[in-house]
């Protein structure tokens, strides 16, 4: 049997949906930000909003609870 087309134990994770945390915390601020300002506005797009942020704020924390050694003292 022929492997040129098998790619079994050859693929890599994918590197580019990897954020580091503090880009992660920027698009947060912009979502809660940009949501509250919305709210008065356009409720439905502002609960979308809070709804992405939440969903940003938990990576975030399983990403702080993942590297706890590469995190500053100050967060």
């Amino acid at each position: 049997m022929s492997t040129h087309f098998c790619k079994v134990g050859r693929i890599n994770a994918n590197q580019v949906d990897v954020l580091n945390i503090s880009e992660l915390e920027k698009m947060y601020l912009s979502f809660i930000e940009e949501a509250y300002n919305l709210l008065q506005t356009d409720s439905s797009l502002s609960d979308i909003l809070y709804f992405e942020a939440e969903k940003l704020k938990k990576r975030i924390l399983n990403l702080k609870k993942s590297y706890p050694d590469s995190l500053d003292m100050a967060s």
